[in-house]
């Protein structure tokens, strides 16, 4: 029978991107030929399409299948949820087995390249993805997700499985940086039906301390379990948010957060939440429940979420990486509300009314410390406007303006413990989670000189632009140091610098970086880079820069060598 489920996706494949899929490197080869390349080439567009819900049209412009492409079939970088899909395709025509040892070990190889950056060994399509590629990886809340899809059985034999796990393994030390999944036969299918043409969901609702409205609308609310939600996530996906003004965004901040809360304090997530609004055309209650209020069962048919995408897919996606335990500890509130009999334009006026508040970040709560409004005064004073708020002015790095990243970065990167400049590297969110506790009191306190703001800014810019003189100049995993040792280098440069060039303010600090600075940022992301190429020569180089104890090490490394 796995012959007729493949035959289902060919003719699928043949309906949605006929005329999407290039062929043109294969264009003399026979027609059995082109055609194997075209199912091969288009099922990993749409793999990408089901699991990512990017539109046909861009899912076929991410392929970069071809000679010398290193196992790699589809790379994408989503900038909405921050995940970089690498994608290997292999068509099995007769529906059965998997893809073989030898071509995963190719793949897991191509994405450690990639990773270092070693374009020369890739065809030009994935050579023209290096840009795309360096602006995933320039960004913290980046996530890899990697995906071998196949037209065959379910699971991978047992060496197949221990090289994804080494591969996985290598990519998240130390913090969780990549995903794998396997899309096969059976995912594919199923698929199928209903999720490219948008059918309605039909949805089964249990639900506890219910309650309802008759009028003027129809609408039930109460309390959803967090599996029950990851049911219907698992099964549907993103077409849950079919209504929404977005989909699920995938990694973030906020939903690190609400996964953190899943995992860690599932009995208050309730309390933590904002709950979900969900429209449907009609809602019935079953009658199995009888009339207590304290638990029952509800059909909503085209049922759609469009308010709480981030919630669902954060649950759902914790439920596949297997955090069962949690989802099973969490509830959330949910409204559903049904459009029978509701003027034409209400579910999108509700919509709109649930969706139109802004998005809070963890750098909007800076703005409640009053020390950062002794540091603006202080450097209005001098000429400079510190930008701490967030506003719709677009903010130029020049002599008269500092941002609250600068100022964040520059202030941990100083300290002597590189600890914080590692987390500044890893993730500049942390440094804000708490404006009463420290990290965050360490760097912004009563002690804390608005001349000495001043200052690690300078450096900070100097060092960004030394690095990027670097990397125009080289190619590779070169590149790939001076991209990624940013925070390193400038912790470095801040704690060789002599104490009183920056903390006393009748040094002249302009002098000293026109004069000296320039030399001692070379020299650091010279030795810095030598001793990486030399300690850790195997080690993924933006994972070195990740890592607390190797950039510790470092540390104590490099300061021997520079006087």
């Amino acid at each position: 029978m796995s012959k007729i489920h493949v035959n289902h996706i060919k003719v699928r494949l043949k309906e949605i991107y006929s005329d999407l899929i290039d062929l043109k490197d294969v264009e003399n080869k026979s027609e059995e030929d082109k055609e194997n390349h075209f199912l091969t080439r288009a099922y990993s567009a749409y793999t990408l399409q089901i699991l990512g819900g990017i539109e046909p049209e861009l899912a076929a412009k991410s392929v970069v299948d071809g000679y010398n492409d290193n196992g790699i079939d589809l790379i994408h970088f989503d900038e909405q949820s921050k995940n970089l899909w690498i994608i290997q395709s292999k068509w099995i025509k007769s529906g059965n087995g998997e893809p073989e040892s030898g071509d995963i070990l190719k793949f897991t190889k191509g994405v450690l390249d990639l990773i270092d950056l070693k374009f020369d060994r890739f065809n030009d399509k994935i050579k023209n993805k290096e840009i795309e590629f360096l602006n995933a990886l320039e960004d913290h809340l980046v996530r890899f997700r990697l995906v071998l899809t196949y037209t065959g059985k379910d699971g991978l034999s047992e060496h197949g499985n221990n090289l994804v796990q080494d591969l996985l393994k290598e990519l998240n030390e130390p913090s969780e940086l990549a995903k794998f999944e396997l899309f096969p036969l059976k995912h594919a299918h199923k698929s199928l039906v209903g999720g490219l043409d948008g059918e309605p969901i039909d949805a089964e609702i249990a639900l506890t301390n219910w309650g309802f409205m008759e009028h003027p609308y129809k609408a039930f609310y109460g309390i959803i379990s967090a599996s029950n939600l990851a049911t219907l996530w698992s099964e549907n996906r993103t077409r849950l948010f079919s209504e929404n003004i977005r989909d699920f965004v995938g990694f973030s901040e906020v939903n690190e957060d609400i996964i953190s809360t899943i995992k860690e304090e599932p009995e208050h997530f309730y309390y933590f939440n904002n709950g979900i609004t969900a429209l449907c055309s009609s809602i019935e209650k079953k009658a199995i429940s009888g009339r207590d209020r304290n638990s029952g069962y509800f059909i909503a048919k085209d049922f759609k979420i469009v308010n709480g995408a981030q919630t669902v897919g954060s649950i759902g996606s914790t439920f596949e990486a297997n955090n069962q335990e949690g989802v099973d500890s969490t509830s959330v509130f949910i409204k559903i509300i049904s459009l029978a009999n509701c003027p034409d334009d209400f579910g999108t006026r509700i919509t709109k009314a649930s969706n139109t508040q802004n998005k809070i970040d963890k750098k909007d709560f800076v703005s409640l410390d009053p020390e950062q409004d002794r540091i603006r005064t202080e450097l209005a004073l001098e000429g400079i406007t510190y930008h701490y708020k967030r506003s719709d002015i677009k903010v130029i790095a020049d002599t008269e303006n500092i941002t609250i990243e600068e100022a964040t970065i520059g202030l941990a990167c100083s300290d002597s413990d590189v600890s914080l400049a590692v987390q500044a590297k890893r993730e500049i969110g942390k440094l804000w989670d708490n404006i009463k506790k420290p990290p965050y009191t360490n760097l912004f306190n009563a002690e804390t000189q608005s001349f000495r703001i001043i200052r690690v800014a300078k450096v900070l810019r100097k060092v960004g632009s030394k690095l990027i003189e670097f990397q125009n100049n080289s190619g590779g995993r070169d590149k790939s140091h001076y991209i990624h040792s940013n925070r390193f280098v400038l912790h470095i440069v801040l704690n060789v610098i002599p104490k009183e060039k920056i903390l006393n303010p009748s040094t002249d600090f302009n002098n000293y970086i026109d004069t000296e600075l320039n030399a001692i940022i070379e020299e650091v992301i010279i030795e810095s880079k030598s001793l990486v190429d030399s300690i850790y020569p195997s080690s993924l180089i933006h994972q070195v820069y990740r890592n607390f104890n190797k950039c510790r090490d470092l540390k104590n490394r490099i300061l021997v060598k520079i006087k």
